[in-house]
């Protein structure tokens, strides 16, 4: 199918839910066609167009490395040495790497092969192939790249070299997206509780510029409270309303999956992306 008609659809698995959500041309534009929330149990493809699926792994599913290289040993052996403990018990992985600097240094996702098997059991009832799953944390690196050009604040100074955070705010332990120039570098995890602290200690040794941050909306209104105080960090609040316009969120929009959906829904429209 032309890249022009296709209309690739974002699922992500919340719970007891899933979100659905696909996207359609306008000009040069993407804006959302359709936006909803299904139960698992009675997940149906009624209403939408038929087209591939687009899904993710949580972050706990998953798991990111970058690792330098020895020539004398294959790249499959190193990566898989140097697995996680909670991953090296799992009996099942698929993992995907790519080298950097001439074969020096490679860049890894590992998966659970059963969270991936349990993902498509549930996407099944929607009958239609799954195009692509991917780690959660590239769906939400692309869709921030996407809406910023339409959140920047109008004084923004712009640098050569711009680092930023994107935190998924999460009720025990949210998760820090480290991006440079929009690229994403590493993730870590911090205790909720001690977020602003670190975020500032972490500013300190100029690590990054910039704070951006989505998802738990009482999370969020509490982040926005400290950080107005803090002349040194500048905090971004990311939105996908941009792309909603006349098509409203509903209330389960407070749960903030829209931002993981919209990154899926962008990357069914990219084929050559790894």
């Amino acid at each position: 199918m032309s890249l022009l008609r296709q209309q690739p659809l974002a699922v992500q698995i919340n719970r007891e839910n899933c979100l659905v959500l696909q996207l359609s041309r306008r000009g040069r534009h993407f804006v959302v066609e359709h936006f909803s929330q299904q139960h698992h149990s009675s997940l149906t493809g009624k209403g939408l167009k038929p087209d591939s699926i687009v899904s993710a792994l949580d972050y706990s599913a998953t798991h990111y490395q970058k690792i330098p290289l020895d020539n004398n040993q294959q790249v499959e052996e190193q990566l898989l040495e140097k697995l996680p403990p909670q991953l090296k018990r799992n009996t099942g992985i698929s993992y995907d790497y790519c080298t950097h600097n001439h074969g020096q240094e490679a860049e890894a996702v590992i998966g659970q092969r059963s969270a991936l098997e349990e993902l498509l059991v549930l996407l099944a009832p929607l009958k239609m192939p799954v195009q692509v799953v991917e780690p959660v944390y590239q769906s939400v690196v692309r869709a921030a790249n996407a809406v910023l050009p339409y959140l920047w604040p109008d004084n923004t100074k712009f640098e050569t070299d711009m680092a930023w955070i994107v935190v998924d705010l999460r009720q025990q332990q949210s998760i820090l997206l480290y991006c440079k120039n929009g690229v994403f570098q590493r993730l870590d995890s911090v205790d909720t509780n001690n977020l602003v602290g670190f975020l500032l200690k972490a500013q300190l040794s100029h690590q990054f510029n910039w704070v951006m941050s989505f998802g738990d909306k009482a999370i969020q209104s509490q982040l926005e409270r400290e950080l107005s105080h803090q002349q040194q960090l500048k905090h971004l609040v990311l939105s996908t309303a941009p792309f909603f316009q006349n098509n409203v969120a509903p209330i389960v929009s407070a749960l903030d999956n829209e931002l993981v959906l919209l990154g899926l829904a962008l990357r069914g429209f990219s084929q050559w992306h790894r």
